[in-house]
């Protein structure tokens, strides 16, 4: 795995440039004052989905028939997609977190804790994210996995819609349930959604595990 991992990395060694072009734009905006929870986010996701680049560059030009003469098995194949995703997304998290703790702390502002946990909260988003798109992009590939994507991504809003169309129509507040919810103990909760974010991770594993044991070179 750790060659695999030596190879995902010197690819997106190429795309330095636009590395530090979003750092320098995520300190930028964290200048001038956006949200620091956006920009957290934002980073985040955009550096796990580096994932499905370098998937896209292992199917390029027949390269899966190259890439398993060498000594690898699938299960690791998948298995590094998974640790490169949480290495790249993780690392950026990190990184503009910590830039948003500095910046925080020179204008005087409190709440750095709600910041790590919204961090942490995003980390998470990031991990379920890459649950999701790991196993279609290595199904479908790259072009229908985009509408893929799509689709499932039209599905959650379509889901979110009939939520509020439906709490309106129950007459339930929704800003009562959040509340509720936000009321518990910070730690507990991400506990539970760490566990939830893991569970779904290793699901994806074991499915992204029998697609790739079914393809054909």
């Amino acid at each position: 795995m750790k060659g695999l991992l030596i190879k995902d990395l010197l690819l997106l060694k190429n795309q330095q440039r636009f590395f530090l072009l979003i750092f320098f734009m995520s300190a930028g905006m964290l200048l001038v004052g956006v949200n620091s929870a956006f920009v957290i986010n934002y980073v985040t996701l955009i550096f796990t989905m580096f994932t499905l680049s370098s998937i896209s560059y292992d199917e390029y030009d027949n390269g899966y028939a190259f890439l398993f003469t060498l000594p690898i098995t699938r299960n690791q194949y998948a298995a590094e997609k998974y640790v490169f995703g949480f290495v790249t997304g993780g690392s950026a998290c990190i990184i503009v977190t910590v830039i948003a703790v500095i910046m925080n702390f020179v204008r005087g502002g409190a709440g750095t804790l709600e910041l790590l946990i919204t961090a942490l909260l995003y980390l998470f988003m990031s991990l379920l994210f890459m649950a999701v798109v790991v196993p279609v992009q290595l199904k479908f590939g790259t072009e229908k996995g985009r509408i893929v994507l799509i689709f499932i991504i039209g599905l959650i809003f379509a889901a979110g819609f009939i939520v509020v169309k439906a709490a309106k129509t129950f007459q339930l507040d929704l800003s009562t349930v959040v509340a509720a919810l936000t009321s518990f103990a910070a730690w507990p909760v991400i506990i539970v959604l760490l566990l939830i974010s893991l569970a779904a991770v290793f699901g994806s594993y074991l499915i992204s595990v029998n697609i790739m044991k079914k393809k054909q070179f």
